[in-house]
Order: C-alpha cells, then sequence, then structure tokens
C-alpha cells in the first residue's frame, strides 16, 4: 500500500473525528478516550479499502506432468552396441528434467507419484508396462494433459489410449529408443520328464517386431552341441508364431538325469541379446516303450484312440485288436496279423496300458498285466469287476445319456473350461460304478435332465494311477469334428496326460517351476511323513529349509528370486527312508523383454484448451473492518458513561 494512502486515511480519519466531537457534540470530560477510539476505527476502514490482498497468484496456467516408463526394458540400451553406455531410463531422465514438470508419476505395473528430488533413485525393473493407471491418476489429479516420456513397448497401448481419449486427456509421447528390428523367444514348452530312445517335442514360440521377410534360424543347444535346428520364417511383425524342435535323448545310464537344454535363436535375430536365448530342464530316465492298446471287443474306439495316444505318449504307441485262437491284428499303417506272444512282449515296460474290453472275459495275462502295471486306462464293453482299480461296472444303463455342466475339477478341466457341451452326441451305454474315484472328468444325465453320473473316474494308490471309463462309445465324439472333437481331445489329452506324468514313481514331485516370487508347491503321495525341504543357490547357501510332519497332499513354500537353485528333499516313504535332489531355475519374466508391437508415437489433443496464464488475488482481508466494528461498539459503551449520547 502507498504512504500517501496511509496518510490520507490518517488526515481524513482525524478531521472527521475532530469536527464530529468538537463542534456537534458537547464539551464534557474523558470526550477524548472515544474520539480516539472513532478515529482508529474511521483509519481501519478507509484504509482497508485500499489494503491489497494477503498473497498473489497464477490461475489458468496448465500444470506439467510428466509420466516415466520404469518397466524393464527401460534398462536396455538406447540402441544395439550401447551396451554399457546410457540406457532408455537415462535418457528419459534428461527428458523428464527439461521439461520441468510440475508433477511426476512413475508407471510400469503400478503407477506412483515421485517428488522431482527422487528421480536421480529411479531403476527399470517392473515386469510390466500398463500406462493407463498412470493416465487415470493424472486426470483425477486435474491435469489436462501429459507427456509420456518412454520406450513405447505399452503392454496396454490400444486400452490406454482409448481411456485417455475417453478422459478428455492430451497425451504426447516422448521416445527415447530408436525402433529395431528383433525376434525374440516368447516361451519354450518342454516335457518335464522323458525317456531315452523317445522322440521329446520342444514347442518354441516367437515373437517379432520388422524385418517381415527374413528367416530366423532356431537351434536347440545341449553343452553347446546342436541337438536340432530349424530355420523358420520370421513372424509377421507384432505377431507370433510356434515352431517345434524334436530330438531323441540318449540313455543317461542306471539312473535318471536332469540335463539343461538351451533354445537359440541364430546371430542377428536379437540386436540386443536379451531374448535370443532360453533354457529349460528335462528329467532324462531309462529307455522305454509308450502306450499300448489291447482291445479284446473292438469297435472304433480303436480307430480314433490310436493317433491320439501316438501324438500325446512319448515313445509312441502300438495297438492290437484280438481275433481269435490267441491271434491279434497289429493297428499299424500296414496291419499284420501276430501271435499272442508280440502282443506281450510290446507290453513290457510299456508307459501306459489301455485296455478295451468286458472285465470278466478278458485273457488271463491281460487280467495280471491290469492288475500290476503302474498307468492304466480302461474302456468298458461290458459289466465286472475292473482289476487293479477296485471298482464294479454294472449295467449298462440304457437311455441317452448328455454331458453336461459343470465341469468337475481334474487334471482335463482346464481344457474343458471353454468348449460347448451341447453340440456333443449323446453316449447310448453308460455303465454305473459303485467305487468313486479321486476325480471325475465329466458327468453326464440322462435326456438332458435328472441324476448326474460320471462318464469317467480316475484314482491312485501309491505310484499306481488308473482311470475308468463308465460311457462305452467316446468315439461318437470324435467322428462328429468340430466342438466336440476338441472335447475328445480334450478329455483324452488331460486323462492321458496325467496317467503318464511322472511314470516313474515319486513320491514328492514339484508341479511346476513357478515365476520370481511365486510359491512353490509340490505334489506328495499319500504315505509320506517328516518330509524335508531344502533349496540351495549355486554358491551353495541355503535360501529355504522346511519340514512337514505329516503333509497332506500338498506343501507350499515361499517364492524365490530369478536364479539356479538346487532343491533336494528327504523323508519317510512307504516303503522307507528317501532322498533325491534336482536342480531348480527360475527364470526371469521375460514378457516385458521381448520386441512389442509396432505402432506410432502416440498424440492426442486435450479435450479442452488451457487457458492463458492470469494473474488472480484472494479476497482483501476482512480483518480491518472487523476491528472497526469491535472499536465504535466500545466507543459507543464509552460515550455512555461519561454523558454523551
Amino acid at each position: 500500500m502507498s504512504p500517501l494512502v496511509l496518510l490520507f486515511a490518517a488526515l481524513a480519519a482525524l478531521g472527521l473525528v475532530l469536527w464530529a466531537y468538537g463542534a456537534r457534540e458537547e464539551r464534557v470530560s474523558g470526550r477524548s478516550g472515544p474520539a480516539t477510539l472513532r478515529a482508529i476505527a474511521l483509519f481501519l476502514i478507509l484504509a482497508g479499502l485500499a489494503l491489497p490482498a494477503f498473497r498473489g497468484r497464477v490461475v489458468g496456467a496448465p500444470e506439467r506432468v510428466v509420466l516415466i516408463d520404469a518397466s524393464a526394458s527401460m534398462g536396455l540400451p538406447v540402441r544395439p552396441g550401447d551396451e554399457g553406455a546410457r540406457s532408455r531410463l537415462d535418457s528419459a531422465l534428461s527428458e523428464a528434467a527439461a521439461l520441468d514438470p510440475d508433477r511426476l508419476y512413475r508407471f510400469g505395473e503400478d503407477v506412483v507419484g515421485i517428488p522431482r528430488l527422487e528421480l536421480d533413485s529411479l531403476v527399470a525393473a517392473d515386469a510390466r508396462t500398463r500406462v493407463r493407471p498412470a493416465f487415470e491418476a493424472a486426470r483425477l489429479g486435474g491435469a489436462d494433459s501429459v507427456w509420456v516420456v518412454t520406450d513405447g513397448d505399452w503392454g496396454d497401448r490400444v486400452e490406454a489410449l482409448e481411456v485417455a481419449s475417453g478422459l478428455g486427456l492430451g497425451v504426447r509421447e516422448i521416445r527415447v529408443t530408436e525402433p529395431v528390428d528383433r525376434v525374440g523367444i516368447a516361451a519354450v514348452r518342454a516335457p518335464q520328464r522323458a525317456r531315452a530312445g523317445d522322440t521329446v517335442r520342444v514347442n518354441v514360440e516367437l515373437r517379432a517386431t520388422g524385418g517381415a521377410g527374413d528367416s530366423v534360424m532356431v537351434e536347440l543347444v545341449l553343452d553347446e552341441a546342436v541337438l536340432a535346428r530349424e530355420r523358420v520364417e520370421r513372424p509377421t511383425a507384432g505377431r507370433g508364431s510356434v515352431t517345434e524342435l524334436s530330438f531323441v535323448p540318449l540313455d543317461p545310464g542306471e539312473e535318471a538325469a536332469w540335463r539343461r537344454y538351451e533354445v537359440v535363436l541364430g546371430a542377428g535375430a536379437d540386436p540386443l541379446g536379451v531374448s535370443d536365448r532360453v533354457p529349460t530342464w528335462v528329467e532324462i530316465s531309462e529307455s522305454a516303450t509308450g502306450a499300448v492298446l489291447i482291445s479284446t471287443a473292438p469297435d472304433w474306439e480303436s480307430r480314433f484312440m490310436l493317433p491320439s495316444l501316438e501324438r500325446l505318449v512319448l515313445g509312441g504307441a502300438r495297438g492290437f485288436m484280438r481275433l481269435a485262437d490267441g491271434r491279434y491284428l497289429e493297428l499299424d499303417a500296414r496291419p499284420r496279423v501276430v501271435e499272442e506272444a508280440v502282443v506281450r512282449r510290446a507290453l513290457t515296460g510299456a508307459r501306459l496300458l489301455v485296455a478295451q474290453g468286458a472285465p470278466d472275459e478278458l485273457p488271463d495275462w491281460l487280467e495280471r498285466a491290469l492288475g500290476s502295471h503302474p498307468r492304466v486306462l480302461f474302456l468298458p464293453r461290458g459289466a465286472g469287476d475292473v482289476p487293479g482299480a477296485g471298482v464294479r461296472l454294472t449295467g449298462p444303463v440304457p437311455g441317452e445319456w448328455y454331458a453336461m455342466r459343470p465341469i468337475p475339477p481334474s487334471p482335463a478341466a482346464a481344457l474343458l473350461t471353454d468348449v460347448d457341451l451341447d453340440p456333443l452326441p449323446p453316449m447310448t451305454e453308460l455303465y454305473a460304478v459303485d467305487e468313486s474315484g479321486s476325480w471325475t472328468v465329466l458327468t453326464a444325465n440322462r435326456g438332458r435332465r435328472g441324476e448326474a453320473r460320471p462318464l469317467m473316474i480316475a484314482g491312485e494308490r501309491g505310484p499306481v494311477r488308473w482311470a475308468v471309463a463308465s460311457g462305452a462309445d467316446w468315439w461318437r465324439w470324435a467322428s462328429r469334428g468340430g466342438p466336440a472333437r476338441r472335447v475328445y481331445d480334450g478329455v483324452l489329452s488331460g486323462v492321458v496326460g496325467w496317467l503318464v506324468e511322472d511314470a516313474v514313481s515319486r513320491l514328492v514331485a514339484l508341479v511346476a517351476v513357478p515365476p520370481p516370487g511365486q510359491p512353490l508347491e509340490w505334489r506328495v503321495r499319500s504315505g509320506v511323513t517328516d518330509l524335508a525341504i531344502t533349496v540351495s543357490d549355486d554358491e551353495g547357501a541355503e535360501v529355504f529349509s522346511g519340514a512337514w510332519p505329516t503333509p497332506d497332499g500338498r506343501v507350499v513354500a515361499n517364492g524365490l528370486p530369478a536364479g539356479r537353485y538346487t532343491l533336494r528333499l528327504g523323508g519317510e516313504g512307504p516303503d522307507g527312508e528317501f532322498a533325491s535332489e534336482r536342480p531348480l531355475e527360475i527364470l526371469s519374466d521375460a514378457v516385458e523383454l521381448l520386441p512389442g508391437p509396432p505402432a506410432d508415437v502416440a498424440s492426442i489433443a486435450p479435450a479442452v484448451q488451457a487457458r492463458s496464464a492470469v494473474e488472480a488475488r484472494t479476497p482483501r482481508p476482512v480483518w480491518p473492518f472487523a476491528l472497526a466494528i469491535a472499536l465504535l461498539c466500545v466507543e459507543w459503551v464509552w460515550r455512555h458513561q461519561i454523558g454523551l449520547r
């Protein structure tokens, strides 16, 4: 406030008081006190009209909000050949600082607001890039537009940009890397266990960006020796492709051995060198044959099931149909008649025995084989006690039996979740079972109503696993094709996969190798007690140990970070003490480091353009007027006490 304004207010207040009390009031003793109060009150009123606001501020100017990508891919070099130089994150931090932001967010798996002082401590570690939550957080904070500093590999680009557009949020993307033509290994799928002499198939999923039309060399390597090699067409940019490598493992000797295989891409496939080599561990045991199907009451079932068994069981499959006088027809590309002795020899060492017939009409040798074989699938063609399974079949129950939902929990459930059961033709023969198994694969009811009955049950006793079908004509589903065939394949894949997995008796088995940080889970057979599990890292230091006196089917342990470990198991089994050891390699989640689909730099204009910056002030202070009112009240009381009106 100007001093002249204050001087004018003081003189005006003094003049008004002198005139009022000198010319218009009675001259009584003590009037100087109230006069002084009125002078001060008038001064506050006059000066208060000219007092400035307490503080000024700028409104209408848009905030500058910057989003920084902190996913793992930001730790890669800006361009191939820059290893050890500035990373993408280093460039992003420089760009963010140059923008001089008012607010900062880091995004990846989650979105977090960060102060500018913490920019230097930012690390690129998130396993996913999700930018949608960052858009929503910025808009919720009042931003009308954002700058996104990133390498452009967003896992939710389409969804995020749609959300930003719907929110009216402007988006300006700054890329800190140049496009690179890359091919990477997205997944490697191989069996956990295989037998020497079997053909092992390894599926490799590739993903690429740019460079369409080239071919890529894919190799399977063991100790730098190439076991299989395939040159495949480069996947279309932004899409994936699957190729298969096959090899025959050598016999490891008397004991099973774990071997580390690697899938390797040819030189130059991934110039950044982060997704062109992926390992997988397979336990190789002694050689054995695959599945053997023996039908004593043949129908169309063998025609459809045998090719599926050939595909599902390592070591292939052989099929035999009983004719007469102890002779069998071998179901091969060139069918031939063989003696019973040939069938019995084929059954020796077979991983899976599939038998079809009436339980009470089986040959003695086949009945004994069913009672002693560790892996059995039985397809009924009559009533009776199924050898080895402890299941009695009665019937068949007449009627048309339709598969129904819900899908019961079983090893086949995941393969049947999304299939449509309505197109399935009915089964015309269904046997009643008087013993329940460990699980049921599907249920059916007569005429799509009434009581549900199992179509197949399965169970296990120690190292023995069995499955018994109560429906007698599964081949009708396979012959129908389309959705019905998919259900047939799903049932057979789930059941056979469960039957043949871990064909070597194993008391404790790791269910699957989990991603980093996810719990480890073991399946434990009944009869195991005093189970102890120890995990050591590659330097021999113990990172986990646990003990379970009476495990109940499964045990779970805390997750581990990515790395190579040694897993040791020990305990008391039905046949005495046991101990085993196996390698365990937990791989980093490589999704974030894979080539992403090509995308244009994002640019979305805000729905409402921000106004230019204007100067605005808060309301004038009210305290001078409040104080003036108080002083005038005191003056009024004082005047009456000295005799003035």
